[in-house]
């Protein structure tokens, strides 16, 4: 409850300290004075901006400095002191509790923590201004939110809305599943055993490349050591002197290289993922700082003319696999325009508009794989040269001496035949490697088809879990739902019997008041249910009153409640019922304060109980 509540500078006020007790208090001045004031600067000390409270239009007679002070004694025991302050553009908090000082967020906490319930809630449910007395929305803000937390069913609620969310998603895959089912057209065993030919194929081929690749291997070093022991009779300058010629050039090579790669490949059509190379792999090699020995060198060049021939080698591949969509796809044109065409999956045959679409997309995807070819080409065309030329740099490095002659003396090398058999051994490297590519091509083009059948045999398996997974989650969703709401309305019931009882000690004849689960205010009269804008302003007061002193005993440990000049909407007999109901609120709101200018009425019920009349005057 509030203790303590000082303001300064605030309308018109000057400096005001009022101390407050249990029990009922009218807070008694004429219209006019400050009353109402009163309530707004409590709530703004308390809340903040959340009391909706503009504090610097509050400012007495433009001052532009408003100071609140509100002490408060939570449920524990202990003091929460709420000093704010508003000076030009500046606001200021400074709060503690017992010794300790917190911030904003702190304040935030032990508020909820204390009271059961959020700042926000509390705002619009503790402090309730003369404009709130009769709108539902406003004076109940968020009940069944807050009902929801107290109460543990926000888990449940998540819960079902996330379940939801799955039954949606499993409802569109399920959709999808029977949008794409077809039968397949094709013998899977048939195919899996050409998919075994195939692989023996692949094998072959890499067998025989790899022995081709060996054989390069040993060319080039045959030839090395050929022209290493040519290359050592040379003169130490010259060969100095070619040395850093040949890196110079081989550096100008590489990036020559690059850049008609990125060329090609900025040049290039849009390809699907994994169609081509997406690195040359020559750029491991760096000729940018000289090598610490002849052999380093070489080593560097083999190194880019074998990633340079990686490269061509994929390039190559892509292009037979190219060629061969480029003939399957003039195959399935050509079939389209046959006499008889019909649907390849469900044997129907195809309308005009159909030959025409299928047509149009095998159109763009010829146009597409067309331009594509062209970009690999240019590709493999400049990575074929600059194999070529990292392959003449090897030749002339090979020229350059080594520090010693590995041969005896009078030996003789052949350098020439040295270098044709490597010549021949690289020929036959690129030819076994354009089978490789071609035996792959082919194999991969069967696991396609192979994948595209197995996968519209397993779509029936998938759409029936897919159905299976949304039928239980909206199974699930529901359940939660309406355990959510059978757990608010079993905590809700003994509130709604509760009210029902404080309403029928005013109204006896006016049928009974119930609070729905959802937090919606009506009137039961016999079988007819009035909401809560067709009553009267009397009964609006009424049901409200009752209701905020219930929602505050039954769902918060909060034990205060202000209003602001609540009797001014009703006749002298609902005033004097609503009076009594208030002086009776109960032990859990142990404070209950209202403004009023019915002097004659707060005379009255003091005589009849323990009310507290305060009298405030505005400062001179």
């Amino acid at each position: 409850m509030i203790r303590r509540l000082q303001v300064e500078g605030w309308r018109a006020f000057d400096r005001l300290s009022l101390e407050f007790e249990p029990g009922l208090t009218f807070v008694v001045a004429e219209n006019g004075i400050g009353k109402t004031s009163l309530i707004e600067a409590a709530s703004w000390g308390l809340y903040g901006e959340l009391s909706g409270v503009d504090a610097r239009s509050a400012s007495r007679f433009g001052e532009g400095r408003v100071r609140v002070q509100v002490d408060v004694e939570l449920p524990d025991g202990r003091a929460l002191v709420l000093d704010r302050a508003v000076s030009g553009r500046a606001e200021t908090l400074h709060a503690t509790v017992g010794r300790e000082q917190v911030d904003d967020a702190g304040v935030a906490q032990i508020m909820a923590s204390a009271f059961g319930a959020s700042r926000e809630f509390l705002s619009r449910t503790t402090m309730v201004p003369s404009a709130a007395v009769t709108d539902h929305s406003s004076g109940i803000f968020q009940l069944h939110r807050h009902l929801c937390h107290v109460f543990g069913v926000d888990d449940l609620q998540a819960a079902a809305a996330a379940l939801r969310r799955v039954q949606a998603a499993a409802e569109a895959e399920a959709k999808k599943h029977r949008q794409e089912t077809r039968r397949a057209t094709e013998d899977l065993s048939q195919l899996r055993a050409d998919l075994a030919a195939a692989e023996q194929a692949v094998l072959a081929t890499e067998n025989t490349r790899v022995e081709a690749r060996q054989a390069v291997a040993t060319a080039q070093e045959v030839l090395g050591q050929a022209r290493s022991a040519q290359t050592a009779l040379l003169h130490a300058e010259d060969d100095r002197q070619l040395f850093k010629e040949l890196l110079a050039t081989a550096q100008s090579l590489l990036e020559a290289g690059d850049a008609a790669t990125s060329r090609a490949d900025s040049a290039s059509p849009s390809r699907d993922q994994g169609q081509s190379p997406t690195a040359t792999g020559d750029q491991v090699v760096d000729f940018n700082s000289d090598p610490a020995d002849l052999a380093e060198f070489r080593r560097r060049l083999t190194a880019a003319e074998t990633s340079s021939t990686s490269t061509a080698d994929q390039y190559r591949t892509e292009l037979a696999l190219i060629s061969a969509q480029l003939t399957a796809a003039r195959e399935a044109v050509t079939q389209l325009h046959s006499a008889g065409a019909e649907c390849p999956v469900c044997r129907r045959d195809l309308a005009p508009d159909d030959v025409a679409a299928a047509d149009e997309a095998h159109q763009r995807n010829i146009i597409l794989l067309t331009e594509r070819q062209g970009a690999v080409q240019t590709l493999l065309t400049a990575a074929e040269q600059r194999v070529q030329g990292f392959r003449a740099l090897i030749n002339r490095a090979a020229q350059l001496r080594s520090p010693a002659t590995p041969f005896a003396p009078g030996t003789t090398i052949d350098v020439d035949a040295a270098a044709h058999e490597l010549n021949r051994a690289r020929v036959t490297e690129d030819q076994r490697a354009e089978q490789a590519a071609e035996a792959r091509a082919e194999r991969n083009a069967l696991e396609r088809t192979i994948s595209a059948a197995e996968t519209a045999v397993g779509q029936e398996r998938q759409s029936y879990i897919a159905h299976r997974r949304e039928a239980a989650a909206s199974i699930a969703a529901q359940v939660m739902a309406d355990t959510a709401d059978l757990i608010l309305t079993e905590r809700i019931d003994p509130l709604v019997t509760e009210i029902t009882h404080r309403w029928k000690k005013v109204f006896v004849n006016r049928g009974e008041l119930r609070l729905r689960h959802d937090g919606r205010l009506v009137r039961i009269d016999g079988t007819h249910e009035i909401s809560f804008d067709q009553l009267s302003s009397g009964e609006k007061v009424i049901a409200l009153l009752a209701t905020r002193l219930l929602v505050l005993s039954a769902s918060t440990r909060a034990s205060f409640l202000w209003l602001d000049e609540p009797l001014e909407h009703l006749d002298p007999s609902n005033r004097r019922l609503a009076a009594s109901l208030m002086s009776t609120a109960g032990d859990h709101v142990r404070q209950l304060l209202i403004t009023t200018y019915e002097q004659k009425l707060a005379r009255r019920l003091r005589a009849k109980n323990t009310v507290a009349i305060r009298y405030v005057r505005a400062a001179g």
